[in-house]
């Protein structure tokens, strides 16, 4: 049902309305009354057809950002791409002053790799241990060669490949920073994304790349640079894509992804071996035109060995005798072959070095009698590690700005395990990427649905009718209690009506997107122009048909009135929609779009705009309607007018409110909290999972650092 049609919305709308009006109307009809309830439905209806058209809207084809612009937003780009990662290597120790000396070779596989002379200059044809066969050495802790390697290829097309858990990616992060930290003149920008969720079938390489760029970096859709910077970056070969988890992708997928990865000029991609050859030899597959392909060689146990003893605590040495000891005697046991991978390392220095815990049970055959057996040890006692030796600092401190790579607050360390375990299933059900804003996701469709609109409903029917309710009782004290049931009765129902169409229309909730209010003086009288005319669309029919009913409540006065009463009504709510959707920015240009800054800027936004605008479009409606002698005139009428504005005003709020990607998240949050499935203080623990280095930051999102202990924490997920 996702991405229902407009007209099938508006329909569905309509029936409900007319269906709720014949079953729900009582038999009695007092005249007048009748109006009251009927006119309540049509209103109630008329908001929520403002709500989808409001929803509807779309983002109209526009100019290509100018060359100034786009070089703005690449100048941007790489200021934000060197931010994160300066962090991001510190957070994951990359910047060791003695890495882990993992060593990469051109692949000997046959068939995954272009011909020799499509890859390599001229001036490399040959070398000695082949004709005709590229070379491509290099180490890990020898990055600026390695980059120097990579500018000297024909195309600047590189494909690593290797095992699970051997350093593509820290390979490829450790790339981009040096070509970030020493470009040459024309270097285009690398940035890191991940594959996950592509489908070229129905998305072309360069949408994809430019649909990654504004999700990741936000900022590039500020006004600043223009319609669409990502684009022009794009076309205009300003990005150097660095992509990560082709093998992520399907199956069926994969051969065509590297077909479509053909168009673009320059590109560093990762994979797994068994993966990349299969996408090579798969249908529609085949090996990347100009692409180099390296693979590591096997880490040697000497350097294990060394790479243990060098972080080793004082008097830590005679505890960890027996495993190095192991590594030596037998470099094709249990221990020696869980070990030889860079992630294993950084596994076991996290669950046993930083925690000075005894090893010895590692050498165990009866436990761990497999490699395997010992990798999944770590991993499922990674978290626990993490948060339970790494304790948070006092307040000052953190006031002060404190350590950045300690947590700011105190977890139980098996309820974080329990936490992230559901979060690592969600995100391994949609993709690798945790956005706050899709956290809705996590629960079932229909029920979000149903209890959304029947809470929202209540909340504005029960407003409706406690202010219609008093408005009634001061318009018509003698007719009691008739009318005041009937307005109880049309609030509720009216509510219901709303509720239950709005969960309609929030069935299309992937347009939610983070957004913040830009209120700097911007763009020029054409644009505010096109947002007021704007507004004035949607506004025009809840005007009009509130100015109707007002007229037939009233039961006096001249036609005029209701008119006069129905444009003040559609000018104020007119500006305020067009002044919220002018000020209303994909966030800013200025400052990091981390996910707690996105978050916080988008309740800013909704919450504010709404409420801010719900009042005052409320107070014009109630003072307009007691203003107005033929309506309900001066006295009472005044006081009438002040509570149904107030009224109108929280209904607003409730209603256009609640369409804020920000508020589709608290609803989810509060529902997950209160089933045990995530703690209340969701992005403080993302935000330490990140600080302790499980989670990595990609703008907006969070990533796990490692896919293997995504999953192995997504299994163990109840």
């Amino acid at each position: 049902m996702r991405g229902w049609p407009l007209w099938l919305r508006v329909g569905a709308t309509l029936v409900i309305a007319v269906v709720l009006v014949g079953v729900l109307t009582p038999p009695w009809s007092p005249g007048t009354i009748d109006w009251i309830q009927i006119v309540g439905l049509i209103v109630a209806v008329a908001t929520l057809l403002g709500q989808v058209v409001f929803d509807w809207r779309g983002r109209q084809p526009g100019s290509m950002s100018t060359p100034d612009q786009i070089a703005g937003a690449e100048q941007a780009l790489r200021e934000f791409v060197r931010a994160q990662w300066r962090e991001e290597i510190q957070i994951r120790e990359l910047d060791d002053p003695a890495p882990l000396p993992v060593r990469w070779r051109m692949t000997g596989l046959p068939g995954v790799m272009d011909r020799a002379e499509k890859i390599d200059r001229p001036r490399f044809p040959l070398n000695w241990l082949g004709i005709g066969r590229p070379r491509f050495d290099g180490r890990a802790d020898r990055m600026p060669e390695m980059a120097e390697r990579f500018r000297q290829l024909t195309r600047r097309r590189l494909v690593i490949i290797g095992a699970p858990g051997m350093g593509k990616t820290t390979l490829a992060v450790l790339l981009l920073k040096e070509l970030l930290d020493d470009p040459r003149p024309g270097d285009p920008v690398p940035v890191l994304l991940s594959m996950s969720g592509w489908d070229p079938r129905g998305e072309s390489v360069h949408q994809w790349l430019a649909r990654r760029l504004r999700e990741n970096y936000p900022a590039l859709r500020a006004a600043d640079f223009g319609p669409d910077a990502a684009l022009g970056l794009v076309r205009q070969l300003r990005v150097l894509p660095v992509l990560d988890g082709l093998d992520e992708l399907p199956d069926e997928v994969r051969p065509q992804v590297l077909a479509a990865l053909n168009a673009v000029d320059a590109l560093i991609l990762t994979c797994r071996t068994p993966e990349f050859r299969a996408a090579v030899e798969g249908r529609g597959g085949g090996p990347l035109a100009g692409g180099a392909v390296i693979e590591p060689r096997p880490v040697k146990s000497a350097d294990v060995v060394a790479y243990i003893e060098g972080r080793l605590p004082a008097g830590q040495r005679t505890v960890w005798a027996g495993v190095l000891a192991a590594v030596r005697r037998e470099p094709d046991g249990p221990i020696a072959e869980a070990l030889s991978t860079p992630l294993a390392l950084w596994l076991l220095r996290k669950v046993y070095i930083d925690t000075r815990t005894d090893p010895g049970g590692l050498c165990d055959r009866e436990y761990f009698p497999t490699s395997t057996s010992i990798t999944e040890h770590l991993l499922d006692n990674l978290v626990h590690a993490a948060f339970a030796t790494v304790l948070p600092e006092d307040e000052q401190a953190v006031v002060r700005g404190g350590h950045p790579f300690r947590p700011r607050r105190g977890w139980d360390p098996d309820d974080a395990k329990r936490w992230l375990s559901f979060l690592a299933r969600h995100m391994t059900q949609d993709n690798r990427d945790f956005r706050w804003w899709e956290l809705h996701r996590a629960l079932s469709r229909n029920w979000v649905t149903l209890v959304g609109g029947i809470t929202v409903g209540l909340t504005v029917g029960l407003t409706v009718a406690v202010f219609s309710g008093l408005m009634t009782l001061l318009l018509y004290p003698k007719s009691m209690p008739g009318p005041l049931l009937f307005c109880l009765v049309g609030g509720v129902v009216g509510g219901l009506v709303g509720g239950l169409t709005g969960g309609l229309a929030l069935l299309n909730r992937s347009a939610l997107e983070p957004a913040y209010a830009d209120l700097r003086l911007r763009g020029p009288v054409r644009q505010f122009a096109g947002n007021l005319t704007f507004g004035l669309a949607v506004v025009f029919l809840v005007g009009m048909v509130a100015a109707l009913g007002f007229w037939l409540v009233a039961g006096a006065g001249q036609l005029s009135d209701g008119l006069w009463f129905g444009l003040a009504v559609v000018f104020t709510g007119g500006l305020i929609v067009g002044l919220n959707r002018w000020v209303t920015t994909p966030l800013t240009s200025a400052g990091p779009q981390t996910p707690a800054v996105t978050l916080r800027r988008d309740l800013e936004l909704v919450y504010g705009r709404s409420l801010i605008g719900g009042l005052t479009l409320g107070l014009t409606f109630g003072l307009t309607a007691a203003l107005l002698p033929g309506l309900s005139g001066a006295g009472p009428g005044v006081v009438a007018g002040v509570l149904f504005g107030l009224g109108g005003g929280l209904v607003f709020t409730f209603t256009f409110g609640l369409k804020g990607a920000s508020s589709s998240y608290l609803v989810a949050l509060i529902v997950l909290s209160l089933r045990r499935r995530v703690p209340r203080r969701l992005m403080g623990l993302l935000e330490d999972a990140h600080r302790v280095g499980l989670l990595r930051q990609a703008g907006p999102v969070y990533q796990f650092r490692h896919a293997q202990l995504q999953d192995r924490l997504a299994q163990s997920a109840q």
